[in-house]
């Protein structure tokens, strides 16, 4: 019983934090739009999910991974809108 109340580590926090940390700097090379845009997605999806774990009132999780899942929603939610931004742009033939 000991054991259930000692904080664990957040599921995919650091995959959280490596995606959305990735999609940003990707949104903004040329053939990598799609690629960022996903990992974006794919980072808000697992922050959401994270969430949703951390509201059970009898799981706890370190501070650190938390950080990491919030830390990695904000990356996440930029390098969307950045590669959307991109992508429009690039489709348009604003930036050559």
């Amino acid at each position: 019983m000991a054991d259930e109340l000692e904080p664990k580590r957040l599921p995919l926090s650091t995959v959280t934090l490596v995606f959305g940390m990735l999609s940003v700097p990707l949104a903004f090379a040329r053939h990598l739009c799609t690629l960022a845009f996903v990992l974006g997605v794919l980072a808000v999806a697992f922050a959401l999910w994270g969430r949703g774990r951390q509201g059970h009132p009898l799981r706890r999780y370190t501070a650190v991974s938390l950080k990491r899942s919030h830390l990695g929603l904000r990356a996440g939610v930029v390098g969307t809108a950045c590669a959307v931004v991109m992508w429009v742009l690039y489709a348009t033939n604003a930036i050559l």
